[in-house]
Formats: C-alpha cells, structure tokens, sequence
C-alpha cells in the first residue's frame, strides 16, 4: 500500500555557516543563478511526474502510474521515493524481478527507510521468498522512526507461518499486537496460527476480539463459524453464518455458509 507519509524533499536549503552563505550568493548574483534553476526545473519536473504517477496508484491504475515514474526517473534517476515508487507500480503489476530491482535501488539510495523495507518484505511474500520477507520485516518493524511497525511484525509472521513455523508466526503476530493492540489483521491471523497448533479456544478469542475492531470483517465471520462447528457449538456457529450471509451473499463465504446453515439446522 501507498505510503501517504512519503513527501519531497525540502529543496534549496542554504547552509548556515556565514562565510559558506556569503560565497553562495555571490556566485548566484554574477552567474545569474542559471545553473541553480535548471536543477530546480529538473526537480520540479520529476516531481510533478512522482506526484501524478502516486495519484494514479491511488487510484488503482499502476499502468498509467508506472508511465508517470518512468518519465520522472529519467529526469532524476538518483531519486529515492521515485525508485521506490517504480518498485510499487511494478509490483501492483506482478513485475516482481523489476520491482525489486527497484525498492532495492532506494534502499541504496536512502538507505535504511523502515517503509521502503516493508514494501520489499511484502514483495518477497508474493514471490514466496519467505526467509528475505521475515530478514525485511525485521528490519522495519525494528526501525524506532518506523510508523506502522505492526504492519511488519505481522508480514514477518506470515511469512513463519507458511514455512510452516506456526509458534514462531504466533510470537511475531502478538508483538504486533504489542504495539498496536486494535490491529484487526495481527488478530486474524493469531487465529490461523492458534488453529495450527490445535489452539482453538484461544482461536475464539482472537476472532472475537478481530469482531470487534471490525465488525464487518466478512472471513473473520466465515472463519468463526467454522471454529464453532469443530468445538460442537452448532449454535454460535449458525449465528456466524448468517451473518457472512448478510454482509455477503453473493460472495465465495456466503454461498458456503449457506451450505452449511443447510447442513447444521
């Protein structure tokens, strides 16, 4: 996701040693400052292309997005937030290999920034790279300047938890939850780790818990139905159903809580 936090940089600061300013001016007075505008045009110019092509992304067109950056790296290749901006677009795009060519050359470019990381780690869960995702995750959520460590603990667990680490997903789901106790997902996916080490009454807390932030949360209902039906709870677990059918009945959940509601009544 879009990190609406990224801005430009402040541009044009005049450093603040007296004899440093003097010499500055003066060369801006005799050579008429040309040199120092045409870098601000570029600047400006890429930036008007980084700003359109995140507007564009907002908006969930990464084609016309990646056109916008594109024309923005060539004006300012060295730009951080615009190569992490391409390794974005390319990954809405499922260009994964030039999406990590990408957020890989801003990290070097910015160095270690907890977001860029994130967006690497999550990268490398779509292309099952487990063991890279949890080593990115790490190193944002461990980040102090870092906004949204919890976003990274749990992709850090969801990454153990498809190698097959299911104590190891658990722990980092409840450090996420350490630092954001109101953060729906690290709560459903507790759940799935608790299901995996046959925990599911604490499973049931978890969902509730998720319910509670979220109450609209159509799989968390799904999910809790089917926690009711293997603890023998027919009725909380019909009550789940239902409402997976009133949230969304059209929907994959919805035609399979009707199945079960069918075979539970």
């Amino acid at each position: 996701m879009w990190d609406a936090s990224w801005r430009p940089s402040e541009e044009g600061r005049v450093g603040r040693t007296f004899v440093g300013g003097v010499l500055l001016l003066l060369v801006c007075l005799t050579a008429g400052c040309g040199g120092a505008k045409k870098a601000q045009k570029k600047v400006n110019d890429a930036e008007v292309h980084y700003i359109l092509g995140v507007s564009y992304l907002q908006e969930g067109n990464p084609t016309l997005a990646l056109k916008e950056f594109l024309q923005g790296e060539r004006i300012e290749p060295g730009d951080a937030k615009l190569q992490a901006a391409l390794g974005q677009a390319y990954h809405r795009k499922k260009a994964y290999a030039e999406a990590e060519t990408h957020f890989q050359r801003a990290l070097q470019l910015a160095g270690d920034d907890p977001q860029m990381q994130n967006n690497l780690g999550a990268l490398y869960l779509d292309m099952e790279r487990w063991d890279d995702a949890i080593v990115e995750f790490r190193r944002a959520a461990g980040n102090l300047l870092f906004l949204s460590p919890e976003v990274a603990y749990t992709g850090a667990g969801f990454a153990h938890f498809n190698k097959g680490e299911f104590q190891e997903a658990a722990t980092a789901y409840r450090e996420a939850l350490d630092h954001r106790p109101t953060y729906p997902q690290a709560h459903f996916r507790l759940v799935e780790a608790y299901f995996a080490l046959d925990r599911a009454e604490e499973a049931v807390g978890e969902f509730l818990q998720a319910l509670y932030l979220a109450p609209n949360y159509t799989l968390a209902h799904y999910k809790l139905g089917i926690t009711y039906l293997k603890l023998n709870r027919p009725k909380q677990a019909r009550a789940s159903f239902r409402e997976v059918i009133r949230l969304a009945p059209a929907s994959e959940a919805g035609r399979s809580a009707a199945d079960y509601l069918k075979i539970i009544q």
